[in-house]
């Protein structure tokens, strides 16, 4: 499949979707045509045949009063799609209070990421204005509205609404001069920074889902790239109660923008309502045991995983240590700690199902 077919799939469901049927509709594709979604055979034909299957039931509806506009962009480097986002925005149509914007991300997170951080730095009067869209073509897809385009695009065979949702803002230390970064889905520091980190390097030689590798070989050999010795944790909760406070060794500490989550391919991290987690350090053969579990989202007894629910947390190490946010990684100096994260809500909209 390529992008071009993906706009044009989208132009047909649009033109007899019932969502939004008082407002026009101005959407724009932001594709990454390098993503499995687009390149992999096995993941473009699957991708295709789900987008084929939802243009024949959007057909056999009315069409809108009004034809949609459907306008795609390639991107072509790392950042493009924050530098798309930001011109669409600045240059966008629809605005009167019957039109309605519509961002659609097609490709990996790394997409989906640079995008949306664009729509959290519109004002509160222009934000109704516009709502993201991130379909699932890449590999990975733990960011986006629905794991096949069934889910993502099937929503506008029905009628739709705007909902706000919050991002988590990652903040180093000043001393550090890093500038605050944003999460859309998980933030986290140490262990699993680390195996992104190394499955984003081999990607770039090997395109593919090498997660699954990644996870196995990091976790035995994490304590050789990194020291591991007391990290200090706080965690406060939605009314500024601290809630948790620790300083132990630990592998990993992770905060969502909300519980139920899942990255590195479909890994249930955040298996129930609660946001964050944090794993501490053990052994090395409990360390393949504690790993099985958690990958697969049975986290409950074991004694190492510790999860909470908080808005806000802060983390402070003696230690370089590896973040990342939806995937991408950047390294953490001394300097750049205490690190807050912090939980902060309505900052862009998504549409969803009415």
């Amino acid at each position: 499949m390529k992008p071009e077919d993906l706009a044009e799939g989208v132009r047909a469901i649009l033109s007899h979707s019932p969502s939004f049927p008082d407002r026009m509709l101005v959407v724009d594709i932001i594709a990454n045509p390098t993503a499995g979604g687009f390149k992999r055979p096995r993941f473009a034909g699957k991708r295709k045949r789900e987008l084929n299957q939802v243009v024949q039931k959007a057909l056999a509806l009315p069409l809108r009063h009004e034809e949609p506009q459907v306008y795609l962009h390639h991107t072509e480097r790392c950042g493009h799609a924050a530098a798309i986002a930001q011109r669409v925005l600045e240059r966008s149509t629809a605005n009167g209070k019957d039109s309605l914007h519509i961002i659609m991300t097609a490709g990996g997170d790394g997409t989906s990421l640079e995008t949306a951080e664009r729509l959290v730095h519109l004002s509160e009067d222009q934000k109704d204005r516009f709502s993201l869209l991130r379909l699932p073509l890449g590999t990975g897809n733990d960011g986006s509205e629905g794991r096949d385009l069934g889910a993502a695009l099937g929503r506008f065979l029905g009628p739709l609404t705007l909902e706000r949702r919050p991002a988590i803002q990652v903040r180093p230390a000043e001393d550090g001069g890093k500038a605050p970064l944003w999460s859309f889905n998980i933030a986290s520091v140490g262990l699993d920074a680390y195996v992104a980190d190394r499955t984003n390097k081999l990607k770039s030689h090997f395109p593919g889902d090498s997660y699954k590798f990644w996870v196995n070989v990091a976790t035995l050999f994490y304590d050789r790239a990194y020291k591991v010795v007391p990290l200090g944790l706080k965690a406060w909760d939605s009314s500024g109660k601290l809630v948790h406070e620790s300083e132990i060794p630990r592998l990993f500490v992770a905060l969502g923008a909300s519980g139920n989550r899942q990255y590195g391919s479909n890994k249930r991290i955040l298996p129930d309502e609660r946001n964050g987690i944090t794993v501490s350090q053990t052994g090395f053969l409990k360390k393949l045991l504690v790993k099985g579990s958690i990958e697969k989202g049975f986290h409950e007894g074991i004694g190492e995983v510790l999860h909470f629910d908080a808005d806000k947390i802060e983390v402070s190490y003696p230690e370089r240590l590896p973040l990342q946010c939806d995937g991408e990684v950047e390294e953490l100096a001394r300097c750049d700690f205490p690190l807050v994260m912090e939980r902060l809500h309505g900052l862009y909209n998504i549409i969803v199902p009415a």
